[in-house]
């Protein structure tokens, strides 16, 4: 049933306009998990972080990203726009997980961090919902030392509507390959893929694959 229920909120009746990303929040997920993003966090943690690293993760949701990154990072912090998600996580991460040093809301694009605050920021599944994407990244960029991590859906046919635009309702655009690419060309970039199925298992890729699902970049500093 809460499976149904989460499908029918995420592959809604297509609208004529975009819906406000105000309005979304991940609390209607409450008791699920997406497989893909587990796959990313893990990825970073195992790929950019060390036991000294100084992490935030940006647009945390149901919190089991900032969990995953604790195993290894020695500090945690945590912004997300949705408030019901915040207080949810202030109830369920707070107090509980030792490394999580802070949860914030912010406005979806100012980081109230100074320059070059964290070794590594991650940015899971957020930038697909985000208008001005890239005052975000930059924003981002700003406050890491080492670079940023970024996990964003591969825009499959599929997953996409005859007009371009993606089935899921929550999001704003979804990229191919070549389009996130030249988007972040300014950047040096390292390139990952996560392919697979939706529940698993995963492989990870230097080139992108027919079923790849998440298109992941390192943006190095």
């Amino acid at each position: 049933m809460k499976w149904n229920y989460l499908m029918s909120k995420i592959f809604k009746k297509p609208t004529p306009e975009k819906p406000d990303p105000k309005e979304y929040t991940t609390t209607v997920g409450i008791g699920s998990v997406v497989p893909v993003q587990i796959e990313a966090y893990f990825f970073a943690l195992n790929n950019y972080l060390d036991e000294s690293a100084k992490v935030l993760d940006v647009g945390f949701g149901l919190g089991y990203g900032l969990n995953i990154l604790s195993i290894k990072a020695r500090e945690a912090y945590g912004v997300d726009v949705d408030k019901k998600t915040y207080e949810y996580c202030q109830q369920t991460l707070v107090g509980r997980n030792p490394r999580l040093v802070e949860l914030n809301l912010y406005d979806g694009y100012h980081l109230n961090y100074p320059d070059n605050f964290f070794n590594i920021v991650t940015c899971v599944d957020v930038i697909e919902h985000v208008v001005d994407y890239s005052a975000l990244i930059e924003e981002m960029v700003r406050v890491s030392k080492k670079g940023v991590f970024i996990s964003t859906p591969n825009k499959l046919p599929e997953n996409t509507n005859p007009d371009g635009t993606p089935k899921n309702y929550w999001h704003l655009r979804e990229w191919s390959f070549d389009e996130l690419a030249f988007i972040l060309s300014r950047y040096q970039v390292e390139w990952n893929f996560i392919n697979g199925c939706w529940d698993g298992p995963f492989t990870i890729s230097k080139k992108v694959q027919n079923n790849t699902m998440a298109l992941v970049p390192f943006i190095k500093k």
